[in-house]
């Protein structure tokens, strides 16, 4: 029952948002506002019994402070969300992986309505809602000319909310060990949340990273509309396109690939700015990681495809950020491009961001105490070598979940290789697409909406686990088998 009610608080958070494109809808009164609102309907129906509980006792705490003055009552409380949360009792790290879970897949059922509503079969309805709310980016649509601005509105803004996540969302006034839980769940650990070590502050370096988005691209040229989508999905490290072709220039290339290389780039380094701690911004080791793989990748590709600058800038930030955002035809760049393109969409950028991937920061951990271990061979017995990162000491049990998730990835990353193969796809193609499907990248070689019904669901089964990490899909199924 706890379970229940809790997912039911995340659906209820995961339907605010859409509330832009229904909005939207309504001013254009283009007559997508029913299916919109019917998904968020849906979505906020199981919350609303408790919520309105919620209201109806403050109504009733309202009416007594009219009548007895000194009856305490906060105005600012009337719907009172955060006590909704907190009256739930606290779950167990396991369950709470296991409702992360649960959400990552019912979140996006629902949400396939306004797809469905116009036309779109069910696998690719919900191969849409997923890539979306996973940020991925990788579309099933062939055409998006037949559909109401508002719906690529919409589409937008699941990737703008699945770029931090349906529970840093909800985590926004909640605190304490269940928030902890919830964030680990999410793929982050404390050290991750922005100025105050609150999901509040994260969302405030988010709004703040796209509004200056908006106005970046609307400088150099973009519509408003377009802005909007296209930074919706850059700062998420979406990939969505608003359009089916445009023709971009040099400015609007660098300034996308800014928003992809900044939205990949860790929610600390804009705590530290914003704190004017511009040392520890700037000589953070990850950083400096990221921007020498970025720049190393950005050279080598375009020394070898001879591909224009700009778009090898582009495609380059793309895969690394998981961006998804990509310029001509990747499929004729050649195999050496191809396969550094694999190893940026398999790293990822920053942890702490909106990137998918590996995530630099298990890396740079995992590099760090292979080299410890090599010095320790060298060092008297009894000898304490400790990784360090940023001068700070790394713990163990840190160390082991980091190569732990490495190893998992990577079989995983073989394993869908391999079923692509044994479907007749080239290895090159196979190892591509399964990078970016699990990478929540959306860069692709291979047309989306030509595959076969049963390879759409194996890449749906993909984007879902590497964007909950993969282990909380095992927390659910230990959970489901346990009930």
């Amino acid at each position: 029952m706890l379970f229940l009610k809790r997912l039911a608080v995340l659906m209820f958070y995961a339907a605010l948002p859409l509330l832009i494109p229904l909005g939207y809808s309504l001013y254009l009164e283009d007559g997508a506002w029913a299916p919109i609102a019917f998904t968020i309907l849906v979505l906020a129906l199981p919350a609303v019994p408790e919520l309105l509980r919620h209201i109806f006792q403050n109504i009733k705490n309202f009416i007594l402070s009219i009548f007895k003055p000194d009856t305490p009552f906060n105005y600012a409380n009337l719907l009172d969300l955060e006590k909704m949360r907190e009256e739930v009792s606290e779950l167990t790290l396991g369950q709470i992986l296991a409702l992360v879970s649960a959400a990552w897949l019912i979140i996006p059922a629902i949400s396939c309505i306004p797809y469905l509503a116009y036309s779109f079969g069910p696998v690719d309805a919900y191969f849409e809602s997923i890539s979306g709310w996973t940020s991925t980016g990788l579309s099933a649509l062939p055409n998006l000319d037949g559909l109401p601005p508002s719906i690529i509105l919409y589409r937008s803004t699941t990737q703008w909310v699945g770029g931090l996540g349906i529970v840093i969302l909800m985590l926004t006034v909640m605190k304490g060990r269940e928030a902890k839980h919830f964030l680990r769940a999410e793929g982050r650990t404390p050290t991750d949340v922005g100025i105050s070590r609150t999901a509040g502050s994260i969302w405030g370096v988010y709004l703040l990273l796209t509004l200056i988005g908006i106005a970046l691209l609307y400088a150099v040229g973009f519509n408003p509309l377009n802005s909007v989508n296209l930074v919706f999905a850059g700062v998420s490290n979406g990939g969505f396109f608003p359009f089916n072709s445009y023709t971009f220039n040099d400015f609007q290339k660098f300034a996308l690939a800014g928003l992809m290389f900044g939205g990949a780039t860790s929610f600390i380094f804009y705590k530290n700015l914003l704190a004017r701690k511009f040392r520890e911004a700037f000589l953070d080791e990850e950083l400096w990681l990221y921007i020498m793989i970025t720049l190393v990748a950005v050279a080598l590709i375009y020394i070898v495809s001879h591909e224009g600058l700009y778009n090898t800038l582009l495609n380059s930030i793309s895969a690394i950020a998981c961006g998804g955002f990509a310029i001509g035809d990747l499929s004729i760049m050649g195999a050496f491009p191809i396969y550094i393109l694999i190893l940026l969409m398999l790293m990822g950028g920053m942890m702490g961001s909106t990137t998918g991937g590996m995530k630099l920061w298990r890396i740079l951990v995992v590099l760090k105490s292979i080299l410890r271990n090599i010095k320790s061979a060298f060092l008297p017995p009894g000898a304490v070598q400790v990784v360090k990162i940023n001068g700070r000491p790394i713990s163990e049990e840190f160390i082991v979940e980091s190569s732990t998730f490495i190893f998992a990835y990577v079989i995983l990353f073989l394993f869908g290789s391999g079923v692509l193969m044994a479907i007749n796809y080239e290895i090159e193609d196979s190892m591509f697409m399964i990078a970016s499907a699990l990478g929540n990248v959306g860069l692709a070689i291979i047309p989306i909406p030509a595959m076969a019904q049963g390879t759409k669901i194996f890449l749906i089964a993909l984007m879902y686990l590497g964007r909950i990490e993969i282990f909380p899909s095992l927390a659910l199924m230990r959970y489901l088998l346990r009930r």
